[in-house]
């Protein structure tokens, strides 16, 4: 077990924020890479047995004491209630970590929610700096948020928002959020850290676990060009031109995969020694990492290829390619239409049936090379793809703890 990790906000899930989703997509990628970690907040709930949640209620902005605290602070007053409750969250987050050599803080020292709070993490990052390491993130700024006008920001303890503090490493989501941070603070923008939100990916679009670790290991998300051919193995399904296609992709200098779903059928012989040729082909092609056959995956991954992992292979494609030499109808053209997933199909009726003008359409004897420029500039012309690249490859959660918090760790 690594060490222990402290994420601190006002609230936590269920409680409803953008703060407070990321602070769990944080607990959760630490925690699945093995970090003990606690939440310290005011409200909120530990649904999750290796996430610890500790609750100190008088953190939440919500709690009768911070309002009436608030209320005087609006006049511009501190007074003795402000220093007590300062007092009281110094020794109750001291003593939550106690446990902890990491705390990261999420917007609680540069917003004027809960200033007893911002004043007691103050003290006690000057008191346990040499034993703790302690970052700042700072999603927001309410001294350069004109919506936000707290009392007096030259005096204490408002001052505190605008203060830079040396012995903590600050952390901005954005590089505006970075410079403007800078501006603040009247310091070099090189002396933030950037660690940009995320999202759990996997959950939003709902991607079965084997499908996602697929995809993970072996690299599909960072690929440019996924395509997904589900059918079964028979020789009119063409497979050797959707190789072909690959082949040419891939000798456009791009990182493309073929994803084919169908096993070989067990009582059709004449299917089994289609697949293997296949595979045979996929050799002499070397295309061994671009063309995926999802069959030979089933015993190390626990891959069952039922409805879910159907749907979540689309959810991780760019394209639906159909080489078919014949079809009585095209299901597949329907799945990918109901998914949004762009099509590229051979020019056989029943696919231009049912796709008409909403698919890339080649011959069957059209040259491989051909289709497949056919086929990149056709993507070309839709970029929410490339973008669906961009946020899983870099936004996702895996990608935000191997990219950025895994370093930060390590310092």
């Amino acid at each position: 077990m690594r060490e222990g990790i402290a994420l601190l906000h006002y609230s936590y899930p269920p409680i409803i924020g953008g703060v407070e989703f990321v602070i769990e997509g944080h607990a959760r990628v630490l925690a699945r890479y093995g970090h003990r970690v606690k939440v310290i907040t005011g409200r909120g709930e530990g649904e999750e047995k290796n996430i610890k949640v500790t609750l100190i209620p008088e953190m939440s902005p919500a709690h009768h004491k911070v309002r009436v605290i608030n209320e005087e602070l609006e006049q511009g007053k501190a007074s003795d209630k402000f220093y007590k409750l300062k007092e009281f969250l110094y020794q109750k987050i001291k003593k939550a970590l106690q446990d902890t050599r990491v705390c990261m803080i999420h917007n609680v020292m540069t917003m004027h929610f809960n200033l007893p709070l911002t004043s007691a993490l103050d003290e006690l990052i000057r008191d346990l700096h040499k034993r703790v390491r302690f970052y700042v993130w700072c999603h927001d700024a309410a001294l350069t948020n004109p919506l936000y006008r707290p009392g007096k920001p030259g005096e204490y303890p408002w001052n505190l928002l605008g203060k830079f503090n040396p012995k903590v490493e600050y952390i901005a989501i954005s590089r505006p959020r970075k410079h403007e941070l800078a501006d603040l603070f009247g310091v070099s923008p090189d002396l933030f850290n950037l660690v940009p939100d995320g999202m759990d990916i996997k959950s939003f679009l709902d991607i079965s676990d084997s499908i996602w670790r697929i995809a993970w290991d072996k690299g599909i998300f960072r690929d440019d060009l996924v395509m997904l051919f589900p059918s079964r193995i028979l020789k009119r399904k063409n497979y050797e031109l959707a190789m072909k296609i690959t082949k040419e992709i891939k000798l456009l200098n791009m990182k493309c995969r073929l994803l084919i779903t169908a096993p070989p059928d067990p009582h059709n012989p004449q299917s089994s020694n289609y697949y293997k040729d296949l595979h045979l082909l996929r050799q002499k092609m070397k295309l061994e990492e671009e063309v995926i056959f999802l069959d030979d995956l089933k015993g190390e991954y626990g891959l069952r290829l039922g409805h879910s992992e159907i749907k979540s292979l689309y959810r991780i494609s760019d394209l639906l390619l159909i080489t078919s030499s014949h079809e009585g109808f095209g299901i597949p053209i329907l799945e990918a239409g109901a998914t949004r997933v762009p099509i590229a199909c051979s020019e056989i009726p029943p696919l231009l049936e049912l796709a008409q003008d909403k698919a890339l359409f080649f011959k069957l004897d059209e040259k491989p090379s051909r289709i497949a420029k056919r086929i990149v500039d056709y993507l070309d012309l839709q970029p929410t793809g490339a973008l669906f690249k961009r946020v899983v490859s870099k936004f996702d959660w895996e990608s935000i703890y191997r990219d950025y918090l895994q370093d930060l760790l390590r310092r």
